[in-house]
This record gives C-alpha cells, structure tokens and sequence, in this order.
C-alpha cells in the first residue's frame, strides 16, 4: 500500500512536478528557535554591550547545526564576526582543538584582508596582547602574520599555572577582536565530545566581565549528556556567575512541516504530498536526518 501510494503521488505530467529538489536555503519548523537567537544577539550587540550563551540540544539528527548554519546565514549583512568549531568523538585527548580551528579560520580570513583592515587589526592585537601574544602562536601559527611578535615561548596546557595563564590571555585576545559594533558568535558544534581544558576555556571567556559583546552558541546531542556531565556541570558555574544562559530544544518536525518540506521537494502541492508525508512521518516520526 505504501509504494502505491508512493507511486500515485509521483506520477504527475511532465513538468518539473514530482522530481526531487531539496530547499537547502529553507528551514522548517524552526521560525521560532530563529526569532530567539536573533533576539539574543541584538542584546549582545547593543551599545552597552552584554555577552550571553545559548544551548542547543536534541537527537542527531534533529537539525542543530543547521539551525546553527541559518542563523549565521542571517547575520551576513551585519557586522557580526561568526566563529565555527566541532569537536570531534575521537579527538577528545587533543585539548581545545574545535576552538583552535575556530580561531585559527578566523586569523586566516584575517590575513585575506585588505591592509587596512589587517592594520586595524594588528593594532588592536598589539595593545591588548603586548608580547603575551606568543603564548597563543604555537597553537595559532596564523596569528604570527598578523601580530608580528617573536615566538619565544612554549605553550603548555598541563599544569594549573599554565592554564590559568593561557586563559588569561586568551581572554585578552578574544577582548581584542570584540566591540558592540563588532560582536564575535562563537559556536561549537558536538559540545557533549569537548574535553575538559575547552570547558574551562569557554567559561573562562564567558563569564569575563571585560568582555562585553560576545554570544556563544553550543550544541549538543541530549541523548548523551547527564546531569553529571562535565557540560552541564560547567554551565551551572556559567549561570552562577550571572551570565544569561538560554536553551533551544530541537525536536523532531510535526506531521505539517515534513508535508511542507515534501511538497517543497517535490514541487508539488501540499495536497498532493499528504498521503506520502502520513508515510514518511509514520516512519521517521519528523526525524529530519530519516526524512531526508
């Protein structure tokens, strides 16, 4: 019964109804997830300034990182700076790599620069960092181009004076990017992989008070996070310390917006595609990942 009902839907005239084409530009269900990261960011980018948090959790699958992709997509014409990492399950024993990656981009689009911009940008490393800079060199080689500062130390993330210092200036280096006419979203994607050292790292640059234009938006798999884990429990310091801490749970998509994304897809009318979409949903459950 259900390839019949799959084989009337399909069979249309010859025109483009009826063949597969996916609206990537499109997100369903997500309208109200949208308005609220906006609404975020227009208090983080307000001239007072503030720096908040949002937590994205739901199964994989759910459409996190796209909702994630959208958002940044709607910030193209302002003058926003936006940061992307992912940790990854099997590079937790590699210390802060989705931060370094997101850093590390954002150096080399920096180098892209005209020269003026990279001038404005060398000056405002230089008067924050001063020779602190080459703490951060090893782990962002790209950061040498634009700093200019000599390489003359090590970094090591082992001992508790060490890490305290590095996030220190981190801390500075991120102060000198960041103004309420430039605020930074940082977002790190698979947060419930992050290792220890990039927990502390991202309270760290949080919860500074200096710090007053930045939005960090994480995401992570809710399946796989307790209320013992090291996210949650860094991110109850996070809130303790004041910082604004909001959370968007991506579910599954209703019965309407699959029948919505299949009509898209197909090209059709949403009258067409609702005995497909009662297949579709009855065995996906709106799951977006099963019903792509």
């Amino acid at each position: 019964l259900d390839l019949y009902i799959l084989q009337k839907t399909l069979k249309t005239d010859e025109k483009n109804e009826g063949r597969l084409k996916l609206q990537t530009n499109k997100l369903y269900g997500r309208d109200q997830h949208l308005c609220m990261l906006r609404t975020i960011y227009a208090r983080v980018s307000h001239l007072e300034g503030t720096s908040e948090a949002v937590l994205i959790s739901g199964y994989s699958g759910a459409g996190k990182s796209a909702l994630a992709k959208h958002f940044r997509q709607s910030l193209s014409t302002n003058n926003a700076t936006f940061l992307w990492g992912k940790f990854e399950q099997f590079q937790q024993t590699e210390p802060l790599s989705a931060i370094i990656a997101a850093f590390t981009d954002f150096c080399e689009d920096m180098i892209t620069k005209d020269r003026e911009i990279l001038r404005e940008m060398r000056v405002a490393f230089q008067k924050v960092l001063h020779s602190s800079g080459a703490v951060l060199e090893n782990l962002i080689p790209s950061l040498r181009e634009i700093v200019e500062t000599p390489l003359n130390e090590d970094v090591k993330v082992g001992c508790v004076e060490a890490q305290n210092r590095f996030k220190f200036v981190f801390r500075l280096f991120v102060r000198s990017i960041v103004t309420a006419a430039k605020p930074i979203v940082l977002y790190l994607d698979d947060l419930q992989w992050a290792d220890p050292a990039s927990l502390e790292l991202i309270s760290s640059l949080i919860t500074d008070s200096e710090n007053k234009s930045l939005l960090f938006i994480g995401s992570y798999r809710e399946d796989e996070v307790n209320s013992d884990h090291p996210l949650n429990l860094q991110f109850r310091h996070i809130k303790a310390s004041g910082v604004p801490v909001s959370n968007i749970i991506v579910d599954n998509l209703s019965r309407a917006h699959v029948n919505e994304l299949i009509s898209d897809s197909l090209g059709m009318s949403s009258n067409l595609t609702q005995p497909l979409t009662d297949i579709v949903y009855r065995k996906t459950c709106g799951n977006v990942l099963f019903v792509l």
